[in-house]
């Protein structure tokens, strides 16, 4: 769960989206701009995507960050495997004027594990 006292705002703390709270937020809304940072053939593997995830790898994000302004605004999840480089992507997306950004807690490892 989001910690409601957590100041998104904050630029040197990160917030986290545990996954039975993606998954509900997946279903129910608001929408949400999901960021998977993992290298293309990571995507093809055992623990899959999520729905709707635009892939932009975290070695290519500094210099993507345009592709992002098309979004239509709200907050953005970012994914990878374990959770460190969507934490590294997180902070790289503050610093860009970003101001609502979740990473997955776990990664996409514990987003599987939570789908059994």
């Amino acid at each position: 769960m989001i910690d409601k006292n957590q100041d998104t705002h904050d630029k040197t703390r990160l917030a986290y989206l545990k996954p039975p709270d993606l998954a509900r937020r997946l279903q129910e809304g608001p929408p949400l701009f999901v960021l998977d940072v993992r290298d293309p053939p990571e995507l093809e593997g055992e623990l899959g995507q999520l729905p709707g995830a635009v892939n932009i790898p975290l070695h290519q994000l500094k210099q993507r960050l345009g592709e992002l302004s098309a979004r239509e605004g709200g907050d953005i999840l970012v994914a990878c495997r374990t959770g460190k480089r969507s934490e590294t992507a997180a902070r790289m997306l503050q610093e860009s004027g970003v101001e609502r950004v979740f990473v997955l807690e776990g990664g996409m490892t514990a987003w599987r594990n939570s789908q059994r």
